[in-house]
């Protein structure tokens, strides 16, 4: 954006074209950032395979802590992507509102490559399920819920929730004023998030209404409901050689968070499309505040 450009002689079409490849040329420029970005998930799929995985699609509770590994590096990740994208070029875009930059092309042209990135580290945190199968010699779910496999459906799930956190540091991007407080803001909001899980914790009352405002929440629950976490038995009932409790008692609740994991499509297409929901609500309280920069005398 750096460019002089009329952007009140050409067309929205137009100008979303230009400011697309302009900010593809920002990203491949910062190779730091990229680098980071691209080896982010890189080392946590490694971490998910060499420790959270070993006796993960074994037990109930290692299958869940394998997915809230996979559902915190997604979040930080997507967070990372994009929590600095405006604020760094808050003075450019104040100087190209002047020459008529259109908001919502501007914002829409970040949120596409945003997109691109976000499948590419998707995909590298799949392979992690393949990973833990591999190393550990465990087996995946035989089958999908909705695909015929269940890799399809844990990618689905984690771009989803990755690029629901991307929107919402670029919406975060929109309303701070400094790089820095971006920066800090960062870890809190991953901490708030992952508290909020329902994982960590035991929530009720008010806190566990919070949870559903939360994508941490979403995330665990896609990538429960397709590991069918609510199959595994205990880890005591391993140990032990026991027989497995929900098959002695198959009406007894193992965990007020059971209902979380319910293996289904019904659940699944609705956690898909609440995450798709935050990503667009996200985007577009972005654009709303992005407004802000034109009123901006600081």
């Amino acid at each position: 954006m750096g460019e002089k450009q009329e952007w009140q002689r050409i067309g929205a079409w137009q100008e979303f074209q230009v400011l697309t490849e302009q900010y593809f040329r920002i990203l491949m420029s910062d190779k730091r950032n990229l680098m980071v970005s691209l080896l982010f998930p890189v080392l946590a799929a490694a971490i998910e395979v060499g420790i959270a995985g070993k006796d993960m699609f074994y037990t109930f509770e290692n299958t869940k802590s394998g997915c809230f590994v996979l559902v915190s590096a997604a979040i930080w990740g997507g967070l990372f992507n994009s929590i600095q994208t405006v604020v760094r070029e808050r003075d450019n875009i104040k100087r190209a509102y002047v020459t008529g930059l259109r908001f919502y092309c501007y914002i829409f042209s970040r949120a596409l490559l945003q997109l691109a990135l976000c499948v590419i580290q998707s995909f590298v945190l799949t392979l992690s399920f393949l990973g833990v199968s591999a190393v550990w010699d465990h087996n995946l779910p035989s089958q999908g819920i909705i695909f015929s496999g269940v890799l399809p459906e844990f990618f689905v799930t984690i771009l989803l929730l990755m690029y629901a956190a991307d929107m919402m540091g670029l919406m975060i991007s929109c309303i701070v004023r400094k790089t820095e407080t971006a920066n800090v803001l960062a870890p809190y909001i991953l901490i708030v998030q992952l508290i909020f899980s329902g994982i960590l914790f035991k929530l009720e009352d008010t806190s566990k209404m919070i949870s559903y405002l939360m994508i941490s929440r979403w995330g665990m629950e896609g990538l429960g409901s397709s590991c069918n976490v609510n199959h595994y038995p205990l880890r005591i009932e391993r140990s032990s050689k026991m027989k497995p409790v929900y098959e002695v008692f198959p009406n007894l609740d193992l965990s007020s968070s059971d209902s979380m994991f319910d293996h289904n499509s019904e659940h699944l297409l609705k956690v898909w499309l609440i995450l798709l929901v935050f990503s667009i609500v996200f985007l577009v309280v972005g654009d709303l505040l992005l407004h802000r920069v034109s009123r901006d005398t600081r």
